[in-house]
């Protein structure tokens, strides 16, 4: 006999109440990663754990004020003032999702405590969830841990403090009682998520105020949790099983229309840890969800992240006829014994067969997105060799992820694989992330190559790139208030900033390789190799800075650029079509006057490259006197050109540049 389910109020104490006191009031704070913008500096994002939970509180009649500290660039010290500044406010809950994450929380507590006695201060997340002991230990602001999902929780712990009720008969909470650490049972998983709220939009409602790069986009969710065991992960810190809870396609429909009528948004980015679940219910899923998005006619574009081995042409097919419009796949490594070591239960050939999948169903190389960690403690570095290998030439390598460095993520089985073997500070709150590699040579590799990846994100030739990136963002995002590009032209703007993202990856390639022949046949680098390696990159960076301030002056541009008949004179902000030698159709925008002329994007119009970084645009100048026969093509070096051009270098006791 099939049992009915508890009532939520059995499951959850509190799910029915109601708050009356206007004047209770819960702050909630998404601290700002001072680190992130090395890695993530142009991503602009909503925080859905602090959406989520002010969605709940308002359900039940509790104010709430959300300051999401990474979308608006602000520190401790203006977060604390902030919160200060309502004397309503009676709880405060931070989410801290990592351990670097919890110092900023730390800070916030201590400065809000240091005027506020009264206020209660809690910490949820994956990294409270996991170290809730050692955090009570360290901070004596912090009052309580939530542990698990934060929803339910947060409206009890409310109504608790509101009414003065015990809060150790809370399930799920961590907190001092009488001076003792108390972690009292744990609450049950959230198993109808179509029982939420519908998350809280304030940060969307700020990046459309900022009119950031990210106002167009809506991050949602459809199911929590992951059936996989990958040793480097996290997640289940936080759900406590590995089973997946899906949302109705209707839930996810109702939200999509709502975000769409409110806030005039179509795109959103599914966070799901894996959209497609590999088994007859989670197929059926997907095809119930496309099937209710054709009938509704809802016309929104969508990110979703996969895992390798639930790649299936059908299916994304299918997506993509609904408005899939990119993914993004785990592949976290082209070589078998690492993907085996990992517990990922993928293979090489998993990773290919996705990619040949993605691009016999017509998937864009743009659209497609792969994450991959390229350094592990235990990595040899014939492992580290064949990892680079198999990221380059998938073509498909982003240069900010090619210093990934796997993060000791606690309470993961890596995380106890390393306390065990003595591999990692293991005091308290030690700093897992920081470690030595087993192999000499990678542990000579991984910490000259991060002081290149530095080096290159401050020179001012990089800066250039980043500008032209960012100006190349908000021209192919949606804004009303623009005339739209012309489709010539919008493919000679896509394909100059993959001829930018060719060049960028190839300063990465060049370092890669150079460093290998280095530590070829030694454990460590000479004396001056990196700095030698720097001064052979002179030529790849200046033939970068150069494009990328050409493309930026093309996306400056794109509303004010005319189109001229062939014959005429060329001049900056015009454009000629032509035919090319085979008959293909040409483009050709010019942009920047100099003395000896005039420079210019050429591009091959409907060109299919084979990865995300294929291309046909050359720079071209138009030579000063109008000789039309006199077109010269400015062709960027290749790393790969420079490497044949750079003897073997010896490995000589000076390090000096030969």
């Amino acid at each position: 006999m099939k049992r009915s389910p508890l009532p939520l109020t059995v499951l959850h104490p509190f799910a029915d109440h109601r708050n009356e006191d206007p004047d209770f009031v819960v702050g909630l704070v998404h601290p700002h990663l001072v680190e992130a913008w090395q890695k993530n500096r142009l991503k602009y994002r909503e925080s859905l754990a602090l959406g989520y939970l002010a969605g709940s509180l308002d359900k039940h009649g509790y104010p709430s004020t959300s300051i999401n500290a990474e979308l608006l660039g602000i520190n401790p010290e203006e977060v604390a003032e902030r919160l200060l500044a309502d004397p309503r406010i009676r709880l405060i809950g931070i989410s801290a999702k990592s351990q670097r994450t919890y110092r900023a929380a730390r800070q916030i507590a201590r400065l809000v405590k240091a005027v506020r006695r009264d206020v209660h201060i809690t910490l949820g997340g994956v990294f409270p969830s996991a170290a809730d002991g050692q955090i009570l230990a360290d901070c004596a602001e912090i009052d309580s841990i939530v542990r698990g999902e934060g929803e339910y929780a947060i409206v009890e712990l409310a109504a608790r403090i509101q009414q003065g009720l015990p809060l150790r008969d809370m399930r799920g909470l961590s907190l001092r009682v009488d001076g003792e650490f108390v972690r009292t049972p744990d609450r049950p998983r959230i198993r109808d998520l179509d029982s939420l709220a519908f998350p809280a939009r304030h940060d969307l409602q700020e990046m459309l105020a900022q009119n950031s790069r990210g106002s167009n986009s809506a991050y949602l969710v459809a199911s929590r949790g992951c059936y996989a065991s990958c040793t480097f992960c996290s997640i289940h810190q936080i759900y406590g099983d590995h089973n997946v809870v899906r949302r109705s396609p209707e839930s996810i429909a109702n939200e999509m229309q709502s975000v769409k009528d409110r806030y005039g948004v179509s795109r959103f980015s599914f966070v799901d840890d894996l959209f497609i679940m590999p088994s007859p219910t989670g197929i059926r899923w997907v095809h119930d969800f496309c099937d209710l998005l054709t009938e509704r006619k809802l016309e929104v574009n969508f990110y979703a992240e996969m895992r390798a081995d639930t790649i299936e042409k059908s299916l994304v097919r299918r997506l993509m006829d609904v408005g899939m419009h990119r993914l993004f796949i785990g592949a976290e490594s082209g070589v078998d014994s690492v993907l085996l070591r990992w517990d990922k239960g993928t293979t090489v050939e998993d990773n290919d067969r996705a990619l040949r999948e993605l691009r016999e169903v017509g998937m864009a190389p743009h659209q497609i997105n792969f994450g991959y960690i390229m350094f592990d403690p235990e990595m040899t570095f014939d492992e580290l060799k064949e990892q680079y290998r198999w990221i380059r030439d998938s073509g498909y390598a982003k240069v900010q992820h090619l210093q990934n460095k796997m993060n000791i993520y606690w309470g993961t089985p890596q995380y106890r694989r390393m306390i065990e073997l003595g591999r990692v500070d293991d005091s308290a709150l030690g700093d897992r992330w920081i470690y030595t590699f087993d192999d000499p040579r990678v542990n000579s590799f991984e910490p000259a190559f991060r002081r290149f990846h530095r080096r290159y994100e401050a020179d001012s030739r990089a800066m250039a790139v980043l500008a032209a990136r960012e100006a190349f963002m908000e021209r192919v995002l949606e804004d009303k208030t623009r005339t739209p590009m012309p489709r010539w032209l919008f493919e000679c703007l896509s394909q100059a900033m993959r001829r930018v993202d060719q060049s960028d990856r190839d300063c990465y390639f060049y370092v890669f390789q150079r460093l290998f022949d280095f530590l070829e046949d030694s454990e460590t680098l000479p004396e001056g190799a990196e700095e030698q390696i720097w001064q052979e990159l002179e030529h790849l960076l200046d033939g970068l800075a150069a494009d990328a301030v050409l493309l930026s002056a093309l996306a400056d541009s794109v509303q004010q650029i005319t189109e001229e008949d062939g014959t005429a004179v060329a001049r900056a902000g015009t454009a000629w079509h032509a035919d090319g030698e085979g008959g293909e159709r040409e483009v050709t925008v010019w942009l920047a006057e100099h003395a000896e002329g005039i420079d210019g994007f050429r591009v091959g119009l409907g060109y299919e490259g084979h990865d995300r970084y294929d291309h046909s645009c050359e720079v071209v100048t138009f030579p000063a006197g109008g000789d039309r026969d006199g077109i010269a093509t400015r062709l960027t070096p290749r790393a790969d050109e420079i490497l044949a051009k750079v003897s073997a270098v010896p490995a000589a006791a000076d390090g000096g540049a030969v």
